[in-house]
């Protein structure tokens, strides 16, 4: 127990360092990069008045609520010890409609770490990887499936002729669905 507190509070002053920590209320804006990963990370205030244990229970819900209902997109496992839930899962990004009035789709799979932490939840989204299917020609020189790191990140949307709008729209719907990620969790801690 006291060696997963240790590598949780080691974690913590890591991120802190290199990553953007979003308070509660604030939005993600930027992608933050751990160690070569893109991670982001936001604090939410726990429920006062109410137990760790009722914080935990109103974690879980808040995960089987979108986590939990369909195995073919998406798993949760619950970690009751350490009050801690990990969800792997998988969404289709609508891309805002770009120059040429073109629409793109983009399936993103990530990973949701979501623990109770010294009075707070921290939500951790980490292990993006967006899945382009161009179904109506392959003249996009993407690969099939393509790391957050390689794709959303500032270095990669300063490189020169690499698509750059089609790059910033998968960043702002990535944000868009973020943000709404995380603001539906704050809602269940009453904020």
């Amino acid at each position: 127990m006291n060696r997963y507190l240790l590598t949780i509070v080691c974690f913590m002053f890591c991120s802190m360092s290199f990553a953007q920590v979003v308070k509660q209320g604030e939005k993600f804006m930027e992608v933050s990069e751990v160690e070569g990963k893109v991670v982001f990370l936001k604090e939410i205030q726990l429920k006062e008045g109410t137990s760790e244990r009722d914080n935990y229970q109103i974690l879980r819900e808040w995960a089987k609520v979108n986590y939990d209902k369909d195995p073919f997109r998406s798993s949760v496992r619950y970690d009751n010890r350490n009050r801690e839930i990990i969800a792997k899962s998988r969404v289709e990004l609508v891309l805002p409609i770009d120059t040429k009035g073109v629409r793109e789709k983009m399936i993103m799979r990530y990973r949701i770490n979501a623990f109770l932490f010294q009075g707070k939840c921290v939500l951790e989204v980490t292990d993006i990887i967006y899945l382009y299917e161009n179904t109506k020609s392959d003249k996009q020189p993407f690969p099939r499936l393509i790391r957050a790191e390689d794709f959303i990140t500032d270095k990669q949307l300063e490189e020169i002729g690499g698509h750059l709008e089609f790059k910033q729209n998968t960043r702002k719907s990535t944000f868009y669905f973020l943000n709404e990620l995380s603001q539906d969790l704050e809602s269940k801690f009453g904020y």
